[in-house]
């Protein structure tokens, strides 16, 4: 019996040894060389260019790995109808009009995902002076933002958009030369549960001097300030042609969270993008 119990106590000991030495396993089934050789996975390689220029700008690819190989395609408006293929990259390289980069690198036969960045020609030369103080987080890239042809994305924190915090918008846009306009749209976001609303209205003032302006239209907003979902809406008017070289844009400010609000009394913020004229 002594013999049995001895026998039986050793086989135990065995087994908790096991299990202890066991525990270097992964989960998932693999060893720690299997989680090794997952954080080795091939890294994608990293775009860079100014996002926004005037004439031409440098495109520089490089991989976070030395020793990667990468590989490269641009499309630009005259590639639509083109097949087109990566090829290798060797050196950086200039665009001179608004261009996708996708890449990738290749090592030991292991490809990594493609990335793709976009870098855009500006469509004008106007220049922008802001009247109004934009905060400091979500300035966009820069005053230029507002008229660099591109629209911001539904989802706000890409940063894609100006914000200003409890105050109205307004800005001026010199032409540089008096420019006919038939159509004026300014664009803005609503996104309540963080504390951005639509302005009360928005009106476009014109002039040839950037002393005196006259009014060209208000736009209402008709967007409830409870709507919770997160939209956009472009305050859009049309207008007889008008001659004007100055455009100016100023957008109220909805005031303070009312007491439906679970943040009554903050201050809210005006979130404004595009602005452009026909």
């Amino acid at each position: 019996m002594k013999k049995g119990l001895l026998a039986l106590s050793l086989l135990m000991i065995q087994i908790i040894d096991a299990q202890n030495n066991s525990q270097d396993i992964d989960p998932a089934g693999g060893t720690e060389d299997h989680k090794l050789s997952f954080q080795e996975t091939t890294a994608p390689p990293i775009i860079k260019a100014d996002r926004i220029f005037d004439f031409s700008a440098k495109v520089e690819i490089t991989p976070q790995n030395p020793g990667d190989k990468i590989y490269y395609m641009t499309l630009d408006a005259g590639d639509v109808n083109k097949k087109k293929k990566f090829t290798a990259y060797k050196k950086p390289f200039t665009i001179s009009r608004t261009t996708q980069v996708q890449a990738y690198v290749e090592r030991k036969r292991e490809k990594s995902v493609i990335v793709t960045a976009s870098f855009n020609r500006r469509p004008n030369y106007w220049e922008i002076t802001p009247h109004s103080k934009v905060s400091p987080q979500y300035t966009a890239t820069g005053k230029f933002a507002l008229i660099d042809g591109i629209r911001g994305d539904l989802d706000w924190k890409k940063g894609d958009w100006q914000g200003y915090l409890g105050q109205n918008f307004e800005t001026v846009i010199d032409f540089q030369s008096p420019l006919q306009i038939t159509q004026i749209t300014s664009t803005y976001l609503q996104d309540n549960k963080s504390l951005i609303l639509m302005p009360k209205k928005v009106e476009y003032y014109a002039s040839m001097n950037a002393k005196d302006y006259f009014l060209l239209d208000t736009i209402d907003n008709d967007i409830d300030p409870k709507d919770e979902k997160v939209q956009t809406k472009d305050f859009t008017t049309e207008i007889l042609p008008t001659e004007a070289r100055y455009l100016k844009v100023k957008a109220y400010y909805s005031g303070k969270l009312p007491g439906w609000h679970q943040k009554t009394g903050g201050e809210t913020y005006i979130f404004v993008d595009e602005i452009s004229v026909k």
